[in-house]
């Protein structure tokens, strides 16, 4: 019989806009994870089927905020999907490279320079939360201090995670763009809150792996839980090892390099490394090139490769 407490543990929170039924979502994923391992490092496929797996799902929750605030029905785009993770299984571990993402239909660098140019003025200037607001209202809503929508996002993630920290074993937890944000917040609860700390403010996360994150931009910072406090207890305490993995093009992480955003939390030893890798994110959704599309993050080669160092030790 196994030790339960010494088994691996991964926890995958997805990201912002509408997203297909949860079933549909898992399964998608755990696909494009099975594939890329597979595909590149098939002696780990055991170890990684027999990890623990948490699947943290808002999508019942934002889908309808989103509808109403946008005005248009929950896409049925689950057919689109599996096309884009067929394409995406074409590709062998080398063909991940600017030359094969520059000819994908619809490519345009211009919305991640666009990003890159206004992002960090408009952040500073504080003007960027109305523009947020009109093209992401559920991350507009997500930081409202007067509405339950950010801690009713962040439960989802809550009850996973204490799953998995109680299982004793190491865990990796795998967030996407807004997923990151949340994961962030959660943390940083677990680790700084009464709710949480007398429990798991010794427990860690063995490593912390962001995908299209947009924790670098100074507006996100600024609405981080902790960011109004100083020294170590404006940070969460709670992680190990962070990975950060951002495409090229993918506006919605226009700042790119985490590690000297966070870098005090290095220095005051609240974790001990942080990675920062770029990418091409080879995904086509809609006819066109989605350089923040999840499952070309989640198959590319060295999402793949972190994953299986992990779960095979």
């Amino acid at each position: 019989m196994t030790d339960d407490r010494a088994a691996k543990t991964l926890v995958f929170i997805h990201g912002r806009g509408f997203k297909p039924p949860k079933a549909v979502w898992r399964r998608l994923w755990l696909e494009a994870l099975l594939h890329g391992i597979r595909r590149d490092r098939p002696e780990c496929l055991p170890a990684f089927e027999a990890a623990h797996k948490e699947f943290a799902y808002f999508g019942d929750l934002s889908n309808p905020f989103l509808s109403e605030a946008l005005g248009r029905p929950v896409p049925d785009d689950a057919e689109d999907r599996e096309l884009c993770l067929m394409r995406l299984k074409r590709y062998n571990r080398t063909e991940f490279r600017e030359e094969n993402y520059v000819v994908l239909p619809g490519y345009s660098p211009l919305k991640e320079a666009a990003a890159d140019s206004l992002g960090a003025l408009l952040g500073l200037l504080h003007v960027n939360d109305p523009l947020i607001g009109s093209v992401a209202p559920d991350v507009r809503e997500y930081w409202n201090p007067g509405s339950a929508f950010g801690s009713r996002l962040r439960e989802p993630l809550v009850l996973p995670l204490k799953r998995a920290l109680n299982r004793g074993g190491e865990v990796l937890l795998v967030s996407h763009s807004l997923g990151s944000v949340i994961a962030y917040d959660t943390l940083w609860k677990f680790s700084r809150t009464g709710e949480y700390r007398i429990q798991y403010s010794d427990r860690k996360v063995d490593l912390w792996l962001t995908l299209g994150s947009p924790l670098g931009d100074e507006t996100v910072k600024r609405h981080l839980k902790g960011s109004e406090a100083s020294g170590a207890r404006r940070y969460p305490s709670n992680v190990r090892r962070w990975i950060n993995v951002a495409a090229e093009d993918d506006y919605v992480c226009h700042d790119q390099r985490i590690r000297d955003d966070f870098e005090e939390m290095t220095r005051l030893g609240l974790v001990d490394s942080v990675e920062d890798h770029r990418i091409y994110n080879l995904a086509v959704r809609q006819g066109r090139s989605n350089p923040h599309h999840s499952l070309g993050y989640l198959l590319h080669p060295g999402v793949a490769a972190a994953i299986a160092d992990w779960v095979s030790g």
